[in-house]
């Protein structure tokens, strides 16, 4: 039954995507062979939708057509946007019938469905509020958009002021936005207005915006909390290939352009729809790089970027929720000449026993553990300082652990030097407590000290995964260097009695791939850790 369902899937995945690509094909080179494809497709779900039964791996999942309602959300979608280019070429009556048979019924399980503010009601109310729309069914539109859990609540309840979708993942924020980009052309090409579409597009165009405050300017994102292992704007082009075709902003098209270059797929579906950020055939060679935003911090979306000409360093200091979300207090991600040297692993996938016990984990992460135990504290970030010309920002997070609260102050730019940061990290407690400081970056580590071998640092919260483990012991000030071809970072970090340092080895987005770091380890009821990373660059 299990490879029946994964074969469905498979098969109508593509089958639902061709119907779009029918749909070109036949705007393109009117060959009534494409229309044919279309509605055998659609017909074949709208005779047989009582037959199928497809089961999702829990009843809260259960989809119709696909495994999951989500999946079947992207297939009506999808579809839909098919069929909006070749309208006037079915018949109304076909249309009735579809509808009845298949797309009302489709949008009555998405509603049911729709109980909570998170990515997947924002995908099935979205493609219930496209239903309505293409095929002017009122009832629909309303719910869809006014209902509880619809689309205005989703919004107002789930995207911050600064434009974030709540989750705090990057990946999971364009994967909101996408269904809102189709939903958006949709209403256009039909021509359906309303104040609600005007408060949907003003949103979506600050979410757009958002992730282009906080890019590194390879075009790298940050990536803290549930995503791919590594995205870049090029892994969400499409996006910005829609953007520039909705709304008049520059700064869309830019970043259309880039992407399609950071992509390497210049000549994708979307952009030859939409030929954004200038002529196909330019994709590869024009410039196109989005506006810099400078210094930036987003205080309701607990995020920053601080830049200076050479240096760029994204912190995450706060939760709005625990779904997909990972216990990384106060985290970086640091970047030095346009090369992200220190990042987040993000998940290299749900069935993966490494997104379990170790990349959702907190020591995968620059940030302290408490006695080995993994936060799972739900707290703000708050702000105590925020200097954008003297790159300074200093934030909290109380309880973090019990009884243990966190800050850190970092300082980027002139007044520690343009290939410099400073970062103290304090812990603040009432009981004595075992801390441990962590931070991962690119390269080879040298230590001019002496180090002995630890066979392991533990066997449980993710400490079961650092290996080829060192270690020296100082009361004083020390410094290690991660070398890299053309640059070396150097960690740097005031004395404190009682320090131990370890070189760490561990896994990244599978065992086929590491990286080192380092734990500072002290037994304190309150400690700050003093740490300076310095870029050198290679004669």
């Amino acid at each position: 039954a299990k490879l029946d369902e994964a074969w469905n899937n498979m098969y109508r995945g593509r089958a639902n995507a061709n119907v779009l690509a029918a749909a070109v094909q036949y705007r393109v080179r009117p060959d009534e062979r494409y229309l044919a494809y279309i509605r055998k497709v659609v017909g074949f779900y709208a005779a047989d939708y009582d037959a199928f039964d497809n089961r999702a791996v829990a009843p809260v999942f259960d989809g119709k057509i696909m495994n999951q309602h989500l999946d079947d959300a992207v297939a009506m979608m999808t579809i839909l946007l098919g069929l909006t280019m070749v309208r006037d070429r079915l018949d109304p009556g076909e249309l009735s019938g579809w509808y009845e048979r298949l797309f009302v019924r489709e949008a009555e399980l998405f509603d049911f469905f729709a109980f909570r503010i998170y990515n997947i009601p924002v995908w099935i109310r979205c493609a219930e509020a496209m239903i309505g729309v293409f095929f002017g069914a009122q009832e629909l539109i309303d719910r869809a958009f006014a209902g509880a859990y619809g689309i205005l609540d989703q919004l107002r309840r789930g995207v911050t002021p600064e434009g974030l979708w709540y989750e705090g993942s990057v990946h999971y924020h364009f994967y909101a936005l996408q269904p809102l980009l189709y939903l958006l052309f949709a209403c256009r090409s039909v021509g359906y207005e309303g104040p609600e579409v005007t408060e949907v597009a003003t949103t979506v165009e600050r979410m757009l915006v958002y992730p282009l405050s906080i890019a590194f300017r390879n075009g790298r994102l940050p990536n803290p909390h549930d995503a791919h292992p590594l995205i870049t704007l090029g892994t969400y082009a499409e996006h910005y290939d829609y953007a520039s075709a909705l709304f008049d902003n520059p700064l869309f098209g830019q970043t259309a352009a880039f992407a399609r270059r950071l992509s390497g797929s210049p000549a994708t579906l979307s952009r030859l729809l939409f030929d954004a950020g200038g002529a196909v055939g330019d994709a590869v060679t024009r410039p196109g790089e989005p506006t810099s935003f400078g210094t930036v911090n987003h205080p309701r979306s607990f995020t920053a970027m601080l830049r200076s000409t050479n240096t760029e360093l994204f912190v995450k200091y706060g939760l709005h929720t625990t779904l997909h979300a990972h216990p990384d207090a106060i985290t970086i991600e640091l970047a030095f000449d346009g090369d992200v040297v220190s990042y987040d692993l993000g998940s290299g996938g749900y069935a993966s026993f490494l997104f379990v016990e170790w990349q959702r984990l907190t020591p995968s992460h620059n940030t302290v553990v408490t006695d080995m135990k993994n936060t799972r504290a739900l707290y703000d970030g708050i702000v105590e300082e925020f200097d954008p010309q003297a790159g300074l920002l200093h934030v909290r997070a109380k309880g973090v652990y019990d009884a243990v609260n966190y800050s850190r102050r970092i300082v980027v730019g002139d007044r520690v030097g343009d290939h410099d940061v400073d970062d103290a990290f304090s812990v603040d407690a009432r009981r004595e407590h075992l801390y441990d400081w962590f931070f991962y970056c690119a390269g080879e580590p040298h230590s001019s000290r002496e180090t002995t071998p630890v066979p392991s640092l533990g066997t449980e919260n993710g400490y079961q995964h650092l290996f080829d483990v060192r270690k020296f012991a100082t009361d004083g000030a020390w410094s290690v260097d991660f070398e890299l071809p053309d640059k070396t970072i150097r960690v740097e970090m005031s004395g404190a009695a009682g320090t131990e340092v370890h070189l760490v080895n561990s896994y990244t987005d599978s065992t086929a791939h590491t990286r080192w770091g380092l734990m500072v380890r002290r037994r304190e009821v309150s400690t700050t850790f003093n740490a300076r990373y310095r870029c050198i660059r290679n004669p």
